[in-house]
């Protein structure tokens, strides 16, 4: 069993550098769990953002990416976290892969409940080095996978022209390009050095 002193090691130390943030917002913190597991708490102020909420209202996926690259190197992990809100049941259903494709879902009745649930350590990161000099990039993105499939299919069916190759036709690339394909909402960025032993 995994003892909270073990979770909340204190050989953490990290040095955040602003790019991409405005001074003063909240940065995520980072929990070194046993076998140099990194562990990362998203800052609340993430969904408290006026195009954040506003996406999470609507009824898609919200899909958030954590990006961890190692500068050393340039090893990629991360994880996902999706949040929809069913407007028919008016629960929040969420979704969190980790970074070594460990997946939870949930349903969620209260916005605080969600709140809550995001607070939780996301593990973003593994290593046996004993520092380790991370850029962590959060990617908001308006639409999961899933969806994105689901229309790139729908759009491809009801109003394409499919080419011999299996593509469709130019207009229907056009919308997927303009339309699935959207740049995220938002880019957060941190760059920190842990200590992991």
């Amino acid at each position: 069993m995994v003892t909270l002193r073990a979770v909340l090691r204190v050989g953490v130390f990290i040095a955040f550098a602003a790019a991409g943030l405005a001074y003063g917002q909240e940065r995520p913190t980072f929990v070194i769990q046993p076998r140099g597991v990194v562990a990362a708490l998203l800052p609340a102020s993430i969904l408290n953002d006026a195009d954040v909420q506003k996406r999470l209202s609507s009824g898609l996926t919200t899909t958030f990416l954590v990006a961890a690259r190692n500068r050393m190197t340039t090893a990629v992990t991360g994880a996902r976290l999706e949040v929809r809100y069913d407007l028919w049941d008016e629960v929040w259903l969420v979704r969190k892969i980790e970074f070594d494709r460990k997946s939870e879902q949930q349903r969620i009745a209260t916005r605080d409940a969600l709140e809550k649930w995001w607070r939780t350590p996301v593990r973003i990161f593994a290593s046996n080095a004993e520092r380790v000099p991370l850029q962590i990039d959060l990617d908001v993105l308006p639409f999961s996978a899933a969806e994105r499939e689901d229309a790139r299919q729908w759009m491809s069916k009801s109003g394409g022209v499919v080419t011999p190759g299996g593509g469709s036709g130019s207009v229907i690339d056009a919308l997927i390009g303009t339309t699935i394909d959207a740049k995220p909402i938002t880019t957060y960025r941190w760059n920190v050095e842990l200590a992991l032993k």
